[in-house]
């Protein structure tokens, strides 16, 4: 079946200080939630309302694994787990997880049924959306929209879901090319940060990875980049719903508390490049410019494959974001 082929007008009045002076010179109008780009995200009802209505452009992407869309997917749906567009660990010098090339990219975008004027919406069940948002703005498609509350918002709406793999996509014409390069930074931009005013370093992966208490599978050693700062995805997503996010107002509050300096360009890494495109993504939603948003595509997994590259572990005095 395919989708096994493919494993996987108001003014803001006040805005966090920093992130104010990132943001556009005009002042930007309130979207969903509060956030200056919140037609990035799209509800529940409103998918449920272009599948009603039979829009022929629309194509919807499920981010999830065999287990996760077995368990009942968004009727039309397809299936696009990682291996689908990861590039392979021999092209990139060993390291996993990658994001694959523009011919690469291109084949499966096509095969998933996109062109230019598709809607492309994707979901997940808890943060793999935001990587093929993403990758699809990476490679010049720029509206693709994320479903707020991932696939447990649609159920929770009431909506049906459907358990068998029967959805045949038609051919799509989208080309992808490189037109936002800025989006994704390798490990030189990394180690050119250590000292610099000029970049902010955010570790995306959870308080054990970050103190080096755990190693995660593909990894090669535990610790962290000692000039990141640790800003858990999870503080801008619901507690109840991890597939959900919090609103402008709880996100700008999050931001401050982590000392964001807007002015600056920021840089986001995780394990492999996933969680770190949820942050990213939420700066994106608050208007920060995108040309200053940098996701560390081979992320932790490059990082500790290299033994010249330095690591810290422990927490005897550490800085961890905490959601309150």
């Amino acid at each position: 079946m395919f989708s096994r082929l493919f494993r996987k007008v108001v003014p803001i009045a006040l805005i966090v200080a920093g992130l104010a002076s990132a943001a556009s010179a005009q002042p930007q109008a309130k979207g969903y939630k509060g956030y200056a780009r919140g037609n990035a995200l799209i509800t529940a009802k409103e998918l449920k309302q272009l599948i009603d209505a039979k829009d022929p452009k629309l194509v919807i992407l499920a981010a999830e694994n065999d287990l996760e869309f077995r368990l009942g997917h968004i009727p039309g749906s397809l299936q696009v787990d990682r291996p689908a567009y990861e590039a392979p660990a021999d092209t990139q010098g060993g390291i996993t997880g990658n994001i694959i090339d523009a011919a690469g990219f291109t084949k499966l975008a096509q095969q998933l049924g996109v062109s230019k004027d598709s809607k492309v919406v994707v979901y997940d069940t808890k943060y793999d959306a935001t990587r093929i948002w993403w990758a699809f703005y990476y490679y010049g498609k720029t509206d693709v929209r994320v479903l707020d509350g991932g696939i447990k918002a649609w159920k929770d709406s009431g909506y049906d879901t459907d358990i068998l793999d029967n959805h045949v996509a038609k051919h799509g014409s989208f080309v992808a090319k490189v037109t936002a390069p800025r989006l994704r930074v390798d490990t030189p931009e990394i180690v050119a940060l250590q000292g610099s005013s000029k970049g902010q370093l955010w570790d995306n992966r959870d308080k054990k990875e970050y103190c080096g208490e755990e190693l995660k599978k593909g990894a090669y050693r535990k610790g962290r980049i000692p000039w990141g700062k640790q800003s858990d995805w999870v503080l801008f997503k619901k507690k109840e719903n991890l597939g959900e996010w919090i609103s402008a107002a709880d996100a700008q509050g999050v931001l401050k508390k982590l000392g964001v300096d807007a002015k600056k360009n920021q840089y986001f890494f995780c394990q492999s490049g996933v969680r770190s495109a949820q942050v990213l993504f939420t700066f994106y939603l608050l208007g920060v410019p995108v040309e200053k948003l940098h996701n560390y595509d081979s992320s932790w997994i490059g990082w500790s494959k290299d033994p010249s590259l330095p690591i810290e572990t422990g927490c005897a005095v550490p800085t961890v974001a905490v959601a309150n």
